[in-house]
């Protein structure tokens, strides 16, 4: 109906409706519907009846004629038909045929375009996008362990495990700055402290799962027995520049037994600043999915993600942050936990494909990657670019 109303509107203006890219007769299929399909089946055998109806009648023809057309001399004393007669009974066959064919085109044809069009729907360019403003530290901190903490309570999660936190800065090496892990413990226990589970003796270290045995994040902790039990917070600290500790503070939230992320905020903020931010700037987050991968491939089933070794850390931590708060894709927990905590290895189990991040060319006011994704044994694919933007507010009128 909106491809037919789309299609009157280009008439009514005087122009030709552009045409969807053709699909193969064996994609066609797999975008009808119930009822399409039963006419899309009975097109296709009338169809097939009538080429196999012209086939006969050629083929008697050729029986009755020379190679030039001309029909072929009678043999003395043959009381078999004249060729004049099978000439006229292979024409006529042929024409039921024809017949045949030209009663089913009209449904093909109208299917075919349906299908393209659902086809070309499929993979049209999609955005996914997210904004913030400066945020202080305090006010930042605050904000996302209230909201992890609501979903955490939303998610069944009678406990959840603080691991820790990380951080990178100007000098690009990782650090564990006292004041990230210290700010988002207070907030989060300042809201509901009894659901902040004790730290154990040993400090947390990622343990990988065994057979079915679950991974656990210490050896001295028991894994929960399945998923909506116990979750796993932790924090990351990207600075947008060599030059100052102004930069994106993630906290994540993860399913202890699962290891999937399932949740996740971000702040824009100046690492450990007490008082009102000193400059008020703006974010813009965009992924540009050029094909609608991420739609369609969370459409078909559930898919957990992990990131290549040679993935940008910070270009994986803003595509994180969009799978897990926009998209259904999964991303897979594990390998942040062994970077906080320590321990390992993080492993492989569960994860069906990998992002690869790379970053781009910037002019110091936004940061460009390149985004692509590969799943077990095929070639990668690309799927767009992903930009993060830097300006400050607009002036008011």
């Amino acid at each position: 109906m909106i491809a037919l109303l789309a299609s009157l509107i280009f008439v009514a203006a005087g122009e030709v409706a552009p045409q969807p890219p053709a699909i193969p007769d064996a994609e066609v299929v797999r975008h009808l519907k119930s009822n399409e399909l039963v006419e899309w089946n009975s097109a296709v055998r009338i169809t097939a009846a009538g080429e196999t109806r012209v086939k006969q009648g050629v083929s008697i023809m050729a029986t009755a004629q020379n190679a030039d057309g001309t029909p072929k001399a009678v043999a003395p004393g043959s009381l078999s038909d004249t060729p004049e007669q099978v000439i006229a009974r292979a024409t006529k066959i042929i024409a039921e045929g024809k017949a045949q064919i030209q009663q089913a085109l009209p449904s093909l044809t109208r299917l075919r375009l349906a299908a393209a069009t659902r086809a070309a729907e499929l993979v049209k360019p999609a955005d996914f996008t997210a904004d913030f403003s400066m945020q202080s530290w305090d006010a930042a901190v605050t904000q996302a362990a209230v909201r992890l903490q609501k979903q955490a309570h939303g998610a069944g999660f009678v406990q959840t495990h603080f691991i820790g936190g990380f951080a990178l800065l100007g000098d690009g090496k990782l650090s564990r700055p006292a004041v990230l892990t210290q700010d988002v413990r207070a907030a989060w226990t300042k809201i509901d402290e009894r659901s902040l589970a004790a730290a154990p003796a040993g400090g947390y270290a990622f343990v990988p799962g065994v057979g079915t045995k679950p991974p656990s994040l210490a050896k001295t902790l028991t894994p929960p027995a399945s998923v909506k039990q116990t979750g796993v917070l932790w924090a990351e600290f990207y600075a947008l520049s060599n030059e100052s500790t102004i930069g994106l503070l993630f906290l994540r939230l993860a399913d202890a037994h699962s290891m999937q992320i399932i949740g996740s905020e971000v702040a824009l903020t100046d690492l450990g600043a007490k008082g009102p931010p000193a400059a008020a700037l703006n974010c813009a987050l965009i992924l540009r999915d050029d094909r609608s991968f991420v739609s369609r491939l969370t459409q078909s089933g559930e898919w957990v993600l992990g990131f290549e070794r040679s993935s940008n850390p910070f270009g994986s931590a803003l595509l994180t942050h969009l799978c897990t708060t926009q998209t259904k894709a999964i991303v897979a927990a594990s390998p942040y936990v062994v970077i906080v905590a320590g321990g390992g290895p993080a492993g492989s189990e569960g994860i069906r494909a990998r992002w690869n991040v790379v970053q781009g060319e910037t002019d110091g006011s936004y940061l460009a990657f390149g985004v692509s994704s590969q799943a077990e044994g095929t070639p990668s694919v690309n799927v767009g670019q992903l930009t993060l933007k830097l300006a400050l507010p607009a002036a008011k009128k």
